[in-house]
């Protein structure tokens, strides 16, 4: 197989950062940009020297006049399902950056479009799980450090200044749950190796915030095993801030497992703190995905974060959004009633 022609749409923020990636592999080409925004195309060719690079205005252009294998979507998730679908219908594989999308009903669609075309990899980038911290702090789970965990703890304080185009996000009615959550709702599955069974959730919005929609949420969620999780998390923080991945303590019959917030692991609770080394990442969160996501099409294997095991983490955070409408528990497990049928086998 020659190299890999990668369509991508989107040229903002995100956008751009795949470009780059995608740039460094020797084994992938950038096959085309979609932009709806001329202006945003052609600065983002300029900053990256991408003046050879064609330019489409639609999905359904690039999908008539470029020759692509695979695309990564780059774009606001509620652009999501459309794009996604399309592109599953022009024969492309698919690595799209997260939430999956805005509703359950439109996850199913996806899946739908999946089942459809099962030849080809579907893949939603998590990179949180591709940092270094984050890989030690799972490995030390896995190893059985701390023996059985029964409570964790997240709490992440960001201040998101960032604009975004036509200002989607500072108008959202949850821009906190169904922008920033998913980071850490498919942490606590990956961190963990266990599953969301129910959670209670609120969401608010700070007097001070940007946002006009709710910036800020709590929740305590209960895992399949019994492990309780309590979670807090906030965009609009003012003063003292978190990493991106938030300070995460985990506790089980053992000892302690804390990420702090100098993105270090350190084992606590038998005898003197231990460091737990980070895993090397030589070359980058989201260039280990996109190598995940290469490696799939070419080899046939499920990358980590598929299609089908995403939909669980996206589940939790549509459970989340429920629970803080209704103000009531949501069980997970609900939203899924037909995802059996749903998965690749």
């Amino acid at each position: 197989m020659g190299r890999l022609r990668i369509m991508v749409c989107g040229a903002g923020f995100f956008g751009r950062k795949w470009l780059e990636v995608i740039r460094a592999r020797p084994d992938c080409e950038i096959a085309g940009i979609v932009s709806r925004t001329p202006a945003r195309l052609d600065e983002a060719r300029r900053e990256l020297g991408l003046d050879g690079v064609a330019g489409y205005a639609s999905l359904d252009e690039a999908v008539a006049r470029a020759h692509a294998d695979a695309v990564v979507v780059a774009l606001p998730q509620m652009l999501h399902r459309e794009t996604i679908v399309r592109a599953l219908r022009a024969g492309w594989h698919v690595l799209t950056e997260k939430p999956l999308a805005m509703t359950m009903d439109e996850a199913r669609a996806i899946l739908d479009a999946s089942c459809a075309r099962r030849d080809r990899v579907v893949m939603v980038n998590q990179n949180f799980r591709w940092r270094p911290h984050t890989l030690a702090f799972a490995r030390g789970v896995r190893e059985g450090l701390i023996g059985r965990p029964a409570h964790l703890m997240l709490e992440c304080r960001q201040q998101i200044r960032r604009t975004t185009v036509e200002a989607w996000r500072e108008r959202m009615v949850e821009p906190y749950l169904l922008d920033f959550s998913i980071h850490h709702f498919d942490l606590l599955r990956y961190l963990t190796g266990d599953e969301p069974h129910e959670v209670v959730a609120m969401s608010f919005r700070p007097s001070w915030s940007w946002f006009a929609g709710n910036s800020a949420a709590a929740a305590i969620v209960t895992m399949a095993s019994g492990l309780v999780v309590s979670y807090t998390g906030m965009m609009v923080a003012q003063g003292l801030e978190t990493p991106q991945e938030g300070l995460i303590t985990l506790t089980g019959e053992l000892g302690t497992l804390h990420l702090d917030g100098a993105s270090c692991v350190s084992l606590l609770g038998q005898g003197e703190p231990r460091p737990i080394p980070g895993e090397p990442v030589p070359e980058s969160d989201l260039g280990r995905g996109l190598a995940q996501f290469v490696d799939a099409i070419r080899t046939g294997r499920q990358p980590e974060t598929h299609l089908g095991d995403n939909v669980r983490s996206f589940a939790l955070l549509i459970a989340a959004v429920e629970s803080a409408r209704a103000r009531r528990a949501v069980r997970v497990d609900d939203l899924l009633p037909d995802l059996a049928r749903r998965e690749r086998p």
